[in-house]
């Protein structure tokens, strides 16, 4: 991805997952969002909801890992 270039919801899933090393339940039940929905948007089968694209955005981006 170039510098400046906006990542979908489904691309920041994909890097933060693979970051923080999360399977989709794991992102599931930590985001509390259903696993169903991680899958859709993550194939791009499913376009969420305002808030839960607000939801997830801001999980991602004030995820804090537990050592």
């Amino acid at each position: 991805m170039s510098q400046g270039q906006v990542e979908s919801l489904a691309e920041k899933i994909v890097i933060f997952q693979e970051k923080f090393h999360l399977t989709d339940t794991e992102l599931s039940l930590k985001s509390h969002l259903p696993v169903e929905k991680i899958h859709g948007i993550k194939q791009q089968t499913y376009q969420p909801q305002t808030d839960e694209e607000q939801v997830l955005s801001n999980f991602i981006a004030n995820y804090r890992a537990v050592k």
